[in-house]
């Protein structure tokens, strides 16, 4: 392999000793993640739900490319390197309705060099992942998916390799291996996600030895954490079993500690942006990440050494970061752009402007298991099948709702996933088990209706409930309740693997989709007015309840 020195220490050699500028090639990297099919123009309701600015989509993003590639146009220095780390297409009304036709558009219209897969990219089953990969140019790049003979699937490449700016630079693309337990399973039957570290090192070693790569990065469908400084802190605890963090990667910032010789990662997955990227003060690899959903474009300016293929720092364009945020007035949408994705737009517009309901207040996601659009939806399922309790994960639910009128397009882009209500006969033993291990500090919570908790979540594992009062009175953890949850939760996803142990004869598949039971309880009860209330309380250090005192599943 070619020698590698730290990024400290190449920054310090380019203070003391400006590199000429033929030394030295200029990659602009622009990238993406987690655009879920949010090309067409829409508000920036993350920053006010209720006076949103607008935000120009696909061809906003179309004349930033454009301006960019225009302004070091001739300069043999210079180019530009775009890419994405996947979920591209499902989430949006025009991306789910095209089934990701808009995306294999947009994709080839900007000119991407490299496009990962995303776990949402098999919503709809294989067959759509690998019509999007088909209809892209290039195809998909992935080193960890594999057939039922453990060989790369044929309808991915493991890297592919591009000319930039005089450099040959090996780009490498990975999937979460969750994709197993976040897809229902006929979606990814006969398929097998393999660990990331090993595929990329294997990879990355071929870039290097064999095709003589300059430099290599890694475009990956895992990302970056909401604190980093807490993550770091447990990752510091985990490096004395090195073997186990790589057998169990906690996301693109294992990745950038774990992984040699590849300075660059483009994640996504988390949807947690960084303005600058994080560098890991170890390795002084860099890990880069969007919000996500098509709100903004990434964009660092890499200085790279042409002898070593060192990657010397980065630039950021804008004096706020690498992020650039696509506001419509800043970045008016390119007319090509705009007519190629239009007949995309129309066609998930028919019959999504219909009214079918009115709230009063924002419908908000803020709360890890108490929040006005989590209250609302869960309350919405208990109501359609008169249940005794409702669950739902937080990860279900993909947007805000602003203040007055609710349309068919409101609720599919709130639950884009076309998931299904399941009733079930529950012991309470089983819900208890449910909101123990959902009241962690380190779940990712849930929502749900129909019963008052009281939760320790800093205490150990079958002992962070405090009080649990259900169907009027304080649970009972040997008789079976009526509960609705979905059908993505029933076959173990979210932490609940014991969910698929149910007995069939004890769940019934309703098929009715969750957005139809909201569109229901909406025309019923229009205007509503959910609000966060006392139904999940934390309190630390608390006392059990006598009657949970028997609950533990033995």
């Amino acid at each position: 392999m070619r020698a590698r020195v730290s990024l400290g220490l190449a920054l310090l050699l380019l203070a003391v000793k400006p590199a000429l500028a033929e030394d030295v090639a200029i990659i602009h990297l622009v990238f993406t993640n987690d655009i879920h099919g949010y090309v067409d123009p829409r508000g920036a309701t993350f920053m006010n739900p209720n006076f949103p600015p607008p935000l120009g989509g696909g061809a906003s993003a179309a004349r930033y490319l454009k301006e960019l590639r225009a302004s070091i146009e001739g300069d043999p220095n210079q180019a530009v390197l775009l890419v994405d780390a996947g979920d591209t297409w499902q989430g949006s009304p025009v991306g789910t309705i095209t089934e990701g036709r808009v995306m294999a558009d947009y994709f080839n219209e900007l000119g991407y060099d490299a496009v990962t897969v995303g776990n949402h990219e098999f919503d709809k089953g294989k067959d759509v992942a690998i019509s999007l990969s088909e209809g892209i140019e290039p195809q998909f790049i992935c080193a960890n998916i594999y057939d039922e003979n453990d060989k790369l699937v044929d309808w991915i490449q493991p890297y592919r390799i591009v000319e930039k700016a005089g450099l040959r630079i090996g780009i490498i693309g990975a999937a979460t291996p969750g994709t197993v337990d976040m897809a229902f399973e006929e979606n990814v039957e006969g398929l097998h996600f393999g660990d990331i570290i090993p595929a990329v090192e294997k990879q990355r070693d071929i870039l290097l030895n064999e095709e003589l790569c300059d430099f290599v990065m890694l475009v990956v469908h895992e990302g970056l954490p909401f604190d980093a400084e807490e993550e770091w802190k447990e990752l510091l605890a985990r490096r004395s079993d090195v073997a186990q963090m790589k057998a169990k990667v906690h996301g693109a910032m294992d990745l950038a500690h774990l992984v040699e010789n590849v300075p660059v990662i483009v994640g996504g997955h988390t949807h947690r942006g960084y303005r600058e990227p994080w560098i890991d003060p170890y390795t002084h690899n860099m890990v880069f990440e969007t919000f996500g959903n098509g709100s903004s474009v990434g964009h660092a300016i890499l200085r790279v050494d042409r002898e070593t293929g060192l990657i010397l720092g980065y630039d950021t364009p804008r004096r706020d970061g690498v992020l650039v945020t696509l506001f419509e007035d800043e970045w008016w949408p390119e007319a090509k752009m705009a007519e190629r994705l239009a007949p995309h737009i129309e066609e998930a517009n028919e019959g999504l402007s219909e009214v079918v309901g009115r709230t009063t207040v924002e419908l908000a996601r803020r709360g890890k298991s108490n929040s006005v659009m989590g209250n609302f939806v869960t309350d919405a399922m208990r109501d359609a099948f008169k249940a005794d309790w409702a669950f739902s994960n937080t990860g279900g639910l993909r947007t805000d709702l602003s203040r007055g009128n609710i349309t068919a397009g409101d609720l599919l882009r709130l639950l884009p996933f076309g998931n299904s209500l399941v009733v079930v006969e529950m012991e309470g033993r089983m819900i208890c088990q449910i909101l123990d291990r959902k009241a962690s500090r380190r779940s990712s919570g849930l929502f749900q209706s129909g019963a008052k908790v009281v939760v320790d979540p800093d205490a150990p594992e079958y002992r962070r409930l405090l009080e649990v009062e259900i169907a009027g009175g304080p649970i009972d953890p040997d008789r079976l309740y009526k509960v609705v949850t979905v059908d993505y939760l029933m076959e173990g996803n979210s932490g609940l693997d014991f969910l698929a142990q149910i007995p069939p004869d004890r769940a019934q598949y309703t098929q009715l989709l969750t957005r139809d039971a909201l569109s229901r309880y909406l025309q019923r009860n229009s205007p509503v007015s959910p609000r966060v209330d006392d139904r999940f309380r934390e309190e630390r250090d608390g006392q059990v309840a006598p009657y949970l005192q028997t609950w533990v599943v033995q």
